[in-house]
């Protein structure tokens, strides 16, 4: 197997290794900017050759200084592992001199956190499956990757809707749990009572590519839901893209940017980055969690109206009152019920001895005219 097929089979993740991948070739791409040589082919010569290895970094460095910094950085530390795992080790003194000078921290795009009602207003052109995936992302903290892996087996019924996310789902490996809102699972179930016809009529189609055995609850590949997003922005109105990168400023990955910010202004941040998975927390805060996940569902449950979509979390108070409000002129109603049924039983018991009087009374009358005909 050539160098770069035996790189990747390190990894286990089928994003890391599609990453990975992407990485090499802008660096070999860079380095040969030949057309007709396959990136296996560029890995295997470029190690044949007598090259300058800072040199070529530092000048690929220089070519995509101008993409965001998480990306550069990722091709740069792709690069770093791949030379590692051929023997190539540059010094630390070369690699900090390099990362500084890679210009801040974050994403290039501006992103934008919509709303509860700029995402319902979103969701509103979307189909019942569309609606269903979405709602379950901005319920649940989970990565788009991860929610179109679920199967239903990986869905527990309760108070709340716990939601297993397998370690060959995730970005680190690691299986987590979390959970998704009462609104979602809604939709959710809707769009199950359809999907195995979707399934049979969309079958071998490019929408869904998926066949009629998917056991997969959303069977989509991630192009075909950002089309749904796209689509669902342009026709709403909030389809805006950042003027230094053309990305959109509202973006699939958003969503868990919403879960955190509503979520974390209820109950403890770290728990919610717990349930997003994000490594830093899972050592410290998922060990005391993981083997008590009710603990977690009474935090989530805490927050679970402030990711309502449909309805914000105001409208959702004044119907609960509105509801025990009815409750109560029910109960009302039941207890005058009662009343009235009590004065009617009286009043029936009183009737019912003055029929039986007046039966006594015919039988008296009976017996007394039979008497009577006797004597005559």
């Amino acid at each position: 197997m050539d160098r770069i097929g035996k790189f990747l089979e390190l990894y286990s993740s089928k994003y890391t290794r599609s990453s990975y991948q992407l990485s090499l070739k802008h660096f070999f791409n860079f380095i040969y900017q030949e057309g007709n040589l396959s990136l296996n082919d560029q890995g295997e010569k470029y190690f044949t050759e007598k090259r300058n290895y800072e040199e070529d970094i530092e000048k690929f460095s220089q070519s995509i200084n101008s993409k965001p910094p998480k990306t550069i950085r990722l091709m740069l530390s792709t690069v770093k592992t791949f030379f590692i795992e051929n023997d190539i080790e540059l010094s630390d003194k070369f690699w900090k001199r390099t990362r500084r000078r890679i210009k801040g921290s974050r994403a290039l795009t501006l992103d934008k956190v919509p709303s509860n009602e700029e995402l319902k207003k979103i969701l509103s052109h979307m189909s019942i499956e569309g609606k269903a995936l979405f709602l379950v992302l901005s319920s649940s903290g989970m990565r788009i990757g991860e929610s179109l892996k679920l199967k239903l087996s990986d869905l527990e019924d309760g108070t709340p809707y716990k939601v297993k996310i397998r370690g060959e789902y995730t970005k680190s490996g690691n299986s987590r749990i979390t959970f998704i809102s009462k609104e979602s699972v809604l939709f959710l179930n809707e769009w199950l009572k359809v999907r195995q016809n979707h399934l049979n009529s969309e079958n071998g189609k490019t929408r869904l590519h998926a066949s009629k055995e998917d056991e997969r609850i959303f069977p989509y590949r991630v192009q075909t839901a950002y089309y749904m997003w796209r689509n669902a922005l342009t026709q709403s109105g909030y389809m805006k893209r950042d003027s230094s990168t053309n990305r959109m400023t509202i973006h699939p990955h958003v969503l868990r940017k919403f879960y955190r910010t509503r979520l974390g202004s209820i109950i403890p941040v770290d728990i919610v980055e717990t349930l997003m998975g994000h490594e830093g927390y899972l050592t410290e805060v998922y060990r005391k969690y993981q083997d008590d996940p009710d603990a977690l569902g009474k935090f989530y449950m805490q927050g679970e109206h402030t990711l309502t979509v449909f309805g914000s979390g105001e409208d959702v108070n004044k119907l609960r009152e509105e509801i025990s409000e009815k409750n109560k002129e029910l109960q009302t109603l039941v207890n005058s019920l009662a009343t009235e049924n009590i004065s009617l039983r009286n009043r029936l018991e009183v009737v019912e001895k003055e029929i039986s009087k007046i039966s006594e009374i015919e039988k008296i009358v009976k017996e007394l005219q039979q008497k009577r005909l006797e004597v005559n």
